[in-house]
C-alpha cells in the first residue's frame, strides 16, 4: 500500500500543530493559534504584515479582507516570524522575492495542513473536492484549487520516488543473485559484467517504438 512521505516542512507544521493540540480543521483559528504562540494579533485597514521588535512578535491582518483571506494572510505572515529574519525595507529585491515565495508555500501547507488533508474524505470530482477543501479549511476556492494542485504534484513525485527505490532494490537483488558487479548501458542494450568472470551477457532495451 502506498504511504505518503511528508516533506520536512510538512512534518514541522504538523509538529507545531500537535504541540498546540490542534488536530482537526475546525480548530484552525488564527486568533487561538497566535495566542498559543505568544504572538499579538491585530486588525487594521492596511496590507497584512508581520512585525518583530526586539522579540515582541505581532501580525497585523488587513481588516478589509474576508475571513478566508485573513486566514491565508496569517499563514503567510507567520512564516516570516518563524523562519525569516531582518527588515525587508533594507533587503535586496531578489532576497525579498525569495522570502515571499517561501512564505507563500508555507501558507498553503499551514492553512491546509497535509496531515489533515490526507485524513479528509474528499469527493472524486475536482471541482467538488476544491469546494470541500475551501469549506473545511476556511480558505478561498482559488487557494484551495492551488493547494490541491500542489498536493497532487507532491503525491505523484512521491510515487515516482517510491517506484525508483523499488526498482533499485530489485536490481540490487538480481545483481547479487547472479554475481553481477555492474550493469553498463550501451547503445542498444545493457551489458552485464562481473569483475571475476568478465562479460556475463547482454540485456536488450525495450524498443520505444513498439
Amino acid at each position: 500500500m502506498y504511504a505518503y512521505q511528508s516533506t520536512p516542512l510538512e512534518q514541522s507544521i504538523e509538529q507545531l500543530y500537535r504541540a498546540l493540540s490542534v488536530r482537526e480543521p475546525h480548530q484552525l483559528d488564527a486568533e487561538a493559534i497566535a495566542e498559543g504562540l505568544g504572538i499579538w494579533l491585530h486588525y487594521a485597514p492596511y496590507t497584512s504584515r508581520a512585525i518583530d521588535r526586539a522579540g515582541l512578535q505581532s501580525i497585523v491582518l488587513d481588516n478589509r479582507l474576508s475571513r478566508q483571506e485573513q486566514w491565508q494572510d496569517f499563514g503567510h505572515e507567520l512564516c516570516h516570524l518563524l523562519h525569516h529574519a531582518g527588515n525587508q525595507l533594507t533587503m535586496g529585491e531578489s532576497f525579498i522575492r525569495f522570502q515571499e515565495t517561501k512564505a507563500g508555500n508555507f501558507a498553503y501547507l499551514f492553512c491546509i495542513p497535509t496531515f489533515m488533508l490526507l485524513a479528509a474524505e474528499l469527493p472524486r470530482l475536482e471541482s467538488e473536492a476544491i469546494a470541500a477543501i475551501s469549506s473545511l479549511f476556511g480558505v478561498t476556492p482559488e487557494f484551495a484549487k492551488e493547494r490541491l494542485r500542489r498536493h497532487h504534484r507532491q503525491v505523484t513525485s512521491n510515487r515516482i520516488a517510491e517506484q525508483l527505490t523499488a526498482y533499485f532494490h530489485a536490481e540490487q537483488l538480481v545483481k547479487r543473485k547472479e554475481g553481477i558487479d555492474y550493469i553498463i548501458q550501451t547503445r542498444r542494450s545493457k551489458m552485464l559484467f562481473c569483475r571475476e568472470r568478465g562479460v556475463l551477457g547482454y540485456m536488450g532495451d525495450r524498443d520505444d517504438s513498439e
